[in-house]
């Protein structure tokens, strides 16, 4: 260790006594150089686990709070920086501004500070997934769908950001970070505000006069020319992201960085057909960007909200995309089309798999090798004595249809299926949390116990927001139009919105409200993670009743993390 002290203004050295440089009162710090941190506790709070990366400025871990057991992305500034001002201006405003702006996705700022020894460093959300650069090196270009999301995504935390006067001025690839929701989705986070500036604030100018900042291949004209910025050169840089993300390539084709820099200033972009010739690009996605990449500002998109909406829409239109999205849709009686007959399908329960009914009902005419798996072929109808075995078998079949019925989602999830059986006098059956069959008469006789039902508990979550009964038809089946997002889509959707550093007070009360009427028929993870939305949104009321789920997370929530987080929160706030 050294038994100096640095001024990192004028680089004189003061022995470890001194606090401040005597000559301009700047805070004096640590010569010594940390090359290792793995296994250190940073500030009294952060135990660092792993090494992320490394760059010029300092180097990124993945670090855990010892106490809320939060992880984080800790980027410590390399102790060989602290002498530049420059730098250390940088880091600074890179948590100034990230943590103005509260949005799921804009990587979220936890942390700035410096340690005792000199270490300057900065916590964020650590977020598990790639960059937009490592997808685009790896498949060439993204399927238009996607790309389409992903510039929406990015479109709304820019704007977001422009809102609170702020220019990012390096938005490219590397910037775009890609994770993962519940469900699957892409889930884009915007990081690396450390060259981004205040448009309106003369506190923020610590770039020296005439130097250009960010980087060179996604810069706007107007940034290469040294001019005043505001959120139409992000627009651009963003235009350049949008075409590299369904091209693979740029729109300016250089041999030198030097070269594309000048055709931007000088040339027109190429177009998506000239790039990509095999594909049919229509002319609203290439109205898009053409908007987008205008050389002149006051012709380009005026916010980057209305090019996010527009280029999106432009995509769903394609072909491709709307192909990709009728293979998700299901098809039922009511949706066929007029004509085309569709044969009826039964579930092989050895192989799990569709087949249809016709291939499983047929009798074998010879023997042939078992090329589909299913039941075998049932043996043709012998003559027999009756018996009153067919009544038997007749009530067996109608608690086994039913039984069918429910776990194949006809009359269970929450809606109201309409009838079991066909006919006159079939009474209505409806799925609660356990599997109801209705009692039907024999045919030609009257009802014995009208109103009795039999209950079979399926222990079967309810869906929360259940759906209108819907006209019955031929042989009694439903189809339900409409149909409401699930009780765990929801869920994933609220849980996105509050696990943030900081959700807003109208997200919460929304959540509040929409949570509210079926909290009490939640069940297990679902139970769990509904307490969590209650105290996040508790939180961010600043609502007594947090304590209660904090308390409810600590005791059951499925995720470590999180019950430690409540665990501390109700020893420090609801002793």
């Amino acid at each position: 260790m050294s038994d100096q002290k640095l001024c990192p203004t004028c680089g004189t050295e003061y022995p470890l006594s001194e606090r401040f440089c005597p000559r301009d009162g700047t805070a004096l710090r640590s010569a010594s150089v940390q090359a290792d941190l793995l296994g250190a506790i940073i500030a009294d709070r952060y135990h660092v686990m792993k090494k992320l990366g490394e760059g010029g400025m300092g180097t990124v871990y993945l670090a855990e709070h010892v106490k809320m057991g939060r992880k984080s992305a800790l980027k410590v500034m390399n102790p060989g920086m602290n002498t530049d001002p420059d730098a250390i201006a940088r880091f600074n405003r890179e948590a100034a501004n990230a943590s103005r702006l509260n949005h799921p996705n804009v990587c979220a700022i936890y942390d700035f500070g410096e340690t005792s020894d000199g270490l300057i460093y900065l916590a964020m959300e650590f977020i598990e997934g790639s960059s937009l650069t490592a997808l685009i090196e790896k498949d060439g270009s993204l399927p238009a769908a996607r790309c389409g999301s992903l510039i929406h995504q990015t479109a709304d935390a820019l704007q977001v950001a422009h809102d609170a006067g702020i220019v990012h001025r390096d938005l490219k690839p590397d910037n775009i970070m890609i994770a993962r929701t519940r469900d699957g989705s892409d889930l884009v986070k915007v990081v690396d505000f450390g060259i981004a500036k205040a448009s309106s604030s003369d506190a923020q100018k610590v770039t020296r006069t005439g130097l250009v900042v960010g980087t060179p291949e996604y810069m706007s004209p107007e940034q290469l020319a040294g001019d005043k910025l505001d959120g139409r050169s992000d627009i651009y840089s963003m235009g350049l992201v949008a075409f590299n993300c369904l091209t693979g390539a740029l729109p300016f084709p250089a041999e030198t960085v030097q070269e594309a820099m000048i055709m931007r200033l000088t040339d027109r972009p190429r177009t998506l057909a000239e790039v990509r010739p095999e594909i049919a690009w229509p002319a609203e996605v290439q109205r898009t960007l053409d908007k987008a990449l205008e050389r002149d500002v006051a012709g380009r998109y005026q916010s980057a909200a209305q090019f996010g909406r527009e280029f999106s829409a432009a995509i769903a239109e394609m072909p491709a995309t709307k192909a990709a999205e009728a293979r998700t849709q299901v098809i039922g009686a009511a949706g066929a089309s007029p004509g085309v007959q569709v044969p009826p399908t039964r579930v092989n329960r050895a192989s799990g798999a569709t087949v249809p009914m016709d291939a499983v009902a047929a009798p074998a005419a010879s023997a042939a090798p078992a090329a589909r798996p299913g039941p075998a072929p049932r043996p043709a109808p012998v003559a027999v004595k009756k018996s009153p075995m067919p009544l038997i078998a007749g009530g067996v079949g109608v608690v086994v249809v039913a039984v069918g019925l429910y776990l194949s989602g006809t009359i269970g999830g929450g809606a109201t299926a309409g009838t079991v059986g066909g006919g006159e006098g079939t009474t209505p059956a409806t799925a609660i949390d356990s599997l109801t069959v209705a009692s039907t008469p024999p045919e030609g006789g009257a009802a014995t116990d009208a109103g009795a039902t039999r209950t079979t508990p399926f222990n079967r979550p309810v869906d929360p927001a259940p759906r209108q009964p819907q006209p019955t038809t031929g042989g009694g089946s439903t189809t339900p139009s409409d149909p409401q997002p699930s009780t765990a889509t929801r869920m994933a959707s609220w849980v996105r919105v509050l696990d943030v550093a900081a959700p807003s007070e109208d997200d919460a009360r929304r959540i509040l409200n929409e949570i509210e009427p079926v909290f009490g028929s939640l069940q297990g993870n679902l139970l769990a993670d509904g307490w969590f939305v209650r105290m996040q949104a508790y939180t961010a009321l600043g609502d007594d009743a947090v304590c209660d789920a904090a308390r409810e997370v600590a005791r059951r929530h499925y995720d470590a993390t999180r019950r430690s987080v409540a665990q501390t929160f109700r020893d420090k706030a609801c002793s």
